[in-house]
């Protein structure tokens, strides 16, 4: 019965996010193809402020994320103060983003001058840009307190949504009105922080909606002993975060700082199509997290080793659906496009990212329960050891291979980096996330990717592009579905769909 209720709410909260963000990834799909491109450079000035903001907001927000995700647990059975949680992670931040400001302030001058003798093309926009980091960086350090309490409460739809549909809608419009130079570069930055702040504000009002926006104190729960154990955990989980945030977020600040804002939006669009592929990863990590900190917390281990498993396959069998879609499909659709130079490029790129996601999602949730387990020092010492050569990688490759420099240093990165955590996890745990029907899964994609190769092309995009659909379908959704590779995809889906008044045909 348990195991039925925690499938079910992984399937009704990660397929209604899905089918959420899935809207979202076509509304940024479609500016990736018809908007974004009429200025490749504009494009990636926008995405280098964005970027570099979501790269410094761990060093505001100090492990809270970390911290929410560990003791929110602790606290689920109390009343809605939840010991004071609220009050005490905004005090937490607060303290963060004046420590980052001040920081930010000292070295932002050694830092343009670097900047300066990088890349002098574009070292104007980018001081310009740089006033705004604190800021941007507060409210995006608010922004994903927010959404991380929220997400702990098992509601992540409706900030899915809000932090899914509205930057897609709300940056093809900043676009615009700076294409047609209604903004200038200062404008395009208090546009994209006006952005930050709505989707705070819509979250705080959805957590008041709940019921959840308490901001009474309980210091009484917060002995020094507590208090010291949290605030080293937070450390701790500031030094993984921004490891992670070098390592997956670093590609478009640096190339925007080695090469040009040019070559920063055509890696987004690439970026943008890869995306596509670990969304529904997302969803279902998102909703994950929470039950896999309740089980810790009951000692529950061999229902972490059994979802450790099942989530893995299940982020498997969607990636690898996706995926092919990219390989077979995705090539003639570009081909419509009025720069279709432009976005192969982006799909070449796309496709050296695709791997890399595919490679997180075969892994599943190691990260996540390293984290949470007491051997946290262990994964977040490692990621900043890997991201410190992440770092590395990018200027290497960058200088060496341009634009498709970031994919190649992420795909060796990820690659690094997960399989020396499935090997601590069995050697601690006893814990693999591989299985037989993943075996089978690889062998179908493999097979679909033989057959486009193989066969001639037709000479009509149409025509080629339905051809690599009816070979996905028989190649790979077929044997999915028939032999029921991934049995518990299909429950997850009659849950989520079921929840949503939709028929699933593969019931």
């Amino acid at each position: 019965m348990h195991q039925k209720t925690e499938m079910g709410i992984i399937g009704r909260q990660g397929a209604k996010l899905t089918i959420a963000n899935f809207f979202g990834v076509a509304i940024g799909f479609l500016s990736t193809l018809f908007i974004y491109p009429k200025d490749s450079e504009l494009y990636g000035l926008m995405v280098f402020l964005y970027a570099t903001g979501t790269l410094f907001e761990p060093l505001a927000s100090l492990g809270i994320q970390a911290i929410i995700l560990r003791y929110f647990a602790r606290f689920k059975d109390l009343d809605k103060t939840r010991h004071g949680l609220l009050l005490y992670s905004l005090l937490h931040i607060s303290v963060g983003i004046v420590l980052f400001s001040i920081l930010f302030w000292v070295f932002s001058g050694p830092i343009s001058v670097l900047i300066q003798r990088l890349n002098p093309d574009d070292a104007k926009n980018i001081d310009l840009f740089f006033n705004f980091i604190p800021a941007l960086v507060a409210l995006l350090a608010l922004q994903n307190l927010f959404n991380y309490y929220i997400a702990n409460l098992h509601r992540i739809v409706i900030p899915g949504i809000i932090l899914s549909i509205l930057p897609k809608l709300w940056m093809p419009i900043t676009f615009f009105l700076a294409y047609f130079q209604i903004l200038d570069t200062t404008g395009i930055a208090y546009s994209l922080m006006g952005m930050v702040l709505v989707s705070v504000l819509a979250l705080v009002i959805y957590l008041r909606s709940l019921g959840q926006l308490n901001l009474q104190a309980r210091w009484e729960f917060y002995p020094r002993a507590t208090l010291q154990e949290m605030i080293t955990y937070g450390l701790y989980g500031l030094l993984g975060i921004a490891g992670t945030q070098m390592a997956y977020r670093i590609d478009q600040s640096m190339l925007g700082t080695i090469k040009s804002m040019e070559s920063v939006g055509v890696f987004t669009y690439a970026l943008t199509i890869a995306t596509t592929i670990d969304m529904p990863a997302r969803s279902v990590l998102n909703i994950s997290a929470p039950l896999i900190s309740d089980f810790f917390v009951k000692g529950q281990m061999d229902k972490i080793a059994e979802h450790f498993k099942k989530i893995a396959l299940n982020l498997l069998s969607v990636g690898l659906v996706l995926y092919l879609g990219l390989v077979l499909v995705a090539d003639d659709i570009f081909k419509l496009t009025s720069k279709p130079e432009v976005l192969l490029t982006a799909r070449d790129i796309a496709m050296i990212l695709g791997l890399a996601k595919l490679m997180d999602m075969i892994t599943g949730p190691n990260d996540m329960i390293i984290g949470i387990s007491k051997y946290y020092r262990f994964n977040m010492l490692l990621i900043i050891a890997l991201s410190v050569g992440n770092i590395w990688l990018n200027y290497s490759f960058i200088r060496q291979y341009n634009v498709f420099g970031p994919a190649y240093a992420s795909l060796v990165f990820i690659v690094a980096f997960n399989c020396i955590k499935v090997v601590f996890l069995w050697v601690k745990f006893k814990m693999l996330p591989f299985s037989r029907p993943m075996l089978f899964l690889v062998i179908s994609a493999l097979i679909c990717v033989g057959m486009h190769y193989v066969l001639p092309t037709t000479g009509s995009i149409i025509l080629d592009g339905l051809l690599g659909g009816v070979i996905l379908l028989l190649g790979y959704l077929l044997p999915l579905v028939y032999w029921k590779l991934a049995p518990d995809l299909i429950g997850m889906l009659n849950g989520g769909l079921g929840s949503l008044g939709i028929k699933n045909p593969f019931k």
